[in-house]
């Protein structure tokens, strides 16, 4: 009989298991949107959800961070994302009938596969002379990548019937190759995972915006997402020149004893600057956008001044953060190992609550985009980050 765990809690969470968690909202938004009819919206937001369980167990084993918990944490989140929202979108969408037959085969073949995977974990497939890693069996999350792409092809072209029964057919292929007991295909590439989900969710988002314009119930969340994009370039571009010593007379403390030694008379001049022409590579899109009858967020404003202004607003952000560190004795660059997590929370959202506060003041934002602005950009902070770590642009990856 095992003791209470220390510490008046069940588990000790970790940085991987929120990213793990962060699935939870997308998923829950997703089936929001299913009961609302809006099903193309709703695989959208799983593959977003798909794109979190894709970085967990990647980031687990490049952090040191791999335990049962999260292989147990990751099954229950994959029986959300794959099994049971796809099938309550696939009844929405009248795949009831005879048809029902192939989706609880699918359900239950993906949740005995679960099941079997938290006992053996992944394998090494030897079959063309080295070892790899390997999944036993196919995995659950080709159910998005199925029905999607069918879903998706019912909306350009029509043919119901056909593809219903087709779906029906490739459901139950699916569901024989979960239960196989042979090494299945494994991602290990960040990128190419990305390529499928971030595609995934682009592609949806353009059907629907196709259809529904600014009416289409992700335009806010695209718009909050569209904004990050300068400030995106205009780090990395940052980043570059600080490996590069770009302008070393002016890598100056602002005020060391205040905000520490890596906030400098540098990155106040480059950062607005940076992202100013971050903006201004957008000109292209904004362009097509006009010619299209869309308006976005830039619409009506100079886009050199709007990301200079959301350069300010990063470094702006930044600032109370530091100056708390500092007051707290933590060193620049170092967080406290008993309360690690939430400082590195912290150093997530800070600069992206000054940009989205000062972007919604200048470009008159909605509420709605301003908090999505807030709620999206750790992903996609940490996303740069990792790919600025593996090109040795940054000391660490968080």
């Amino acid at each position: 009989m095992s003791s209470l765990p220390a510490g008046g809690w069940i588990i000790r969470l970790n940085r991987v298991d929120l990213i793990t968690l962060s699935s939870v909202p997308l998923t829950l938004l997703a089936l929001f949107f299913t009961l609302q009819q809006e099903l193309l919206t709703a695989l959208a937001l799983l593959f977003l959800a798909m794109t979190a369980d894709a970085l967990d167990g990647l980031l687990a084993r490049r952090w040191g961070l791999t335990r049962e918990f999260g292989r147990y944490l990751d099954g229950f989140m994959d029986v959300l994302i794959y099994l049971v929202s796809p099938a309550l979108i696939l009844l929405q969408w009248g795949f009831d009938g005879a048809y029902a037959v192939a989706l609880v085969t699918m359900v239950a073949a993906g949740c005995i596969r679960l099941s079997v995977f938290n006992q053996t974990g992944n394998i090494e497939d030897a079959s063309k002379g080295s070892a790899r890693p390997a999944y036993l069996g196919m995995p659950v999350f080709w159910s998005l990548l199925i029905i999607a792409p069918l879903v998706l092809l019912e909306h350009w072209l029509g043919w119901t019937a056909f593809i219903k029964a087709l779906l029906a057919l490739v459901l139950l292929w699916f569901s024989v190759q979960m239960l196989r007991a042979r090494p299945f295909f494994k991602f290990t590439s960040l990128a190419q995972m990305l390529w499928i989900t971030l595609g995934g969710f682009s592609l949806l988002c353009a059907t629907t915006l196709a259809a529904k314009g600014a009416q289409a119930p992700l335009h806010p969340l695209l718009m909050a997402l569209y904004l990050q994009v300068p400030v995106v370039i205009g780090g990395v571009a940052h980043m570059w020149c600080v490996s590069n010593d770009v302008l070393p007379s002016l890598a100056r403390p602002l005020w060391k004893s205040a905000f520490g030694a890596n906030k400098t008379w540098r990155g106040v001049l480059l950062v607005p600057l940076l992202t100013a022409l971050g903006a201004l590579c957008l000109w292209p899109l904004e362009l097509i956008f006009q010619a299209l009858g869309w308006p976005t967020v830039w619409s009506g404003y100079s886009l050199l001044l709007a990301g200079a202004v959301a350069g300010a607003g990063y470094i702006l952000g930044e600032l109370p953060n530091s100056w708390f560190k500092r007051r707290l004795g933590i060193a620049p660059g170092q967080v406290p190992e008993d309360q690690r997590y939430w400082f590195i929370a912290l150093d997530q959202i800070d600069s992206a609550v000054g940009v989205a506060l000062i972007l919604g003041w200048w470009l008159d934002l909605s509420w709605t985009v301003v908090a999505l602005y807030i709620l999206t950009f750790p992903l996609t902070a940490l996303l740069v980050k990792q790919w600025l770590y593996r090109n040795k642009l940054k000391d660490s990856a968080v």
